[in-house]
């Protein structure tokens, strides 16, 4: 089935606008944070815009999958399978930190071929189509052009993710060679990333749904998606590498080369 896909992005773009107007009523707001079953937290900000998001996906594309953080999966083997993360980096949503992000991809095959990052309270939507090219508002995205690791600007996830997976000993090893190593969590780093602010973005734990709209955005913007070790750039793999693609293989080299035995 031929999709025009610059067509399907600019109506995800639509889908996405009442659910910012719904993320952004609640941000810095009052309202209760809960935990979900791994600890992490969740508000009515992220179920609210899922559920927009869902409705809108299911009246216009009834025969797609969806993968959402909030409400699980529906048809996830389907040719085409959207993934949505409402409110990525609800711990800065909840700080009142403009660094959140609201995170949409098309997967076709599993592959993403559409992928939206936007920036409610920055006002900044970024979005990658494949074949087409990278844009935030309106201005092509490319990665950095630094060439080396030394003196290369690098974001990275918070350090307790580094913990959690066991991979301290690679954080320790940026900071000691690259210029600047500074925590840039969650879409936010990536996009920084994507758009030449920093050179990569370093992130040892995440879903799917973060990682499938970086994917096609970093590509259409030049550079690479990778996982820490492997040949696959899986989106499901659960680290990454996103960026200057030279600096992601000297980041690559560095993990591989500091795996504890």
């Amino acid at each position: 089935m031929k999709m025009d896909l610059l067509k399907i992005k600019d109506q995800a773009l639509s889908f996405m606008k009442p659910a910012k107007v719904e993320i952004l009523k609640w941000y810095r707001g009052e309202y209760q944070v809960d935990l979900k079953s791994d600890a992490s937290p969740v508000t009515i900000a992220d179920r609210n815009a899922e559920e927009i998001l869902r409705k809108k996906i299911s009246k216009h594309f009834p025969e797609h999958g969806i993968i959402g953080e909030e409400f699980g999966n529906h048809n996830a083997d389907a040719e085409w399978v959207w993934t949505i993360d409402p409110v990525d980096g609800t711990r800065s949503f909840i700080q009142g930190l403009p660094l959140f992000a609201s995170l949409m991809s098309l997967l076709h095959k599993g592959e993403p071929v559409l992928g939206i990052i936007e920036l409610p309270a920055l006002k900044e939507t970024a979005w990658a189509v494949k074949g087409k090219g990278a844009f935030l508002n309106g201005k092509p995205l490319k990665v950095s052009r630094q060439k080396k690791l030394q003196g290369a600007f690098i974001a990275v996830a918070d350090e307790y993710c580094f913990r959690q997976q066991k991979q301290t000993f690679l954080l320790n090893k940026l900071s000691k060679e690259a210029g600047i190593v500074r925590t840039y969590p969650d879409a936010f780093g990536h996009l920084m990333a994507i758009r030449g602010s920093v050179d990569v973005m370093v992130d040892p734990l995440a879903k799917i749904w973060d990682y499938a709209p970086c994917k096609i955005l970093a590509q259409e913007a030049g550079g690479k998606f990778a996982n820490f070790s492997g040949n696959r750039a899986s989106i499901e793999e659960g680290t990454a590498i996103v960026g200057n693609a030279s600096i992601v293989k000297e980041v690559r080299k560095l993990f591989t080369e500091g795996k504890p035995k």
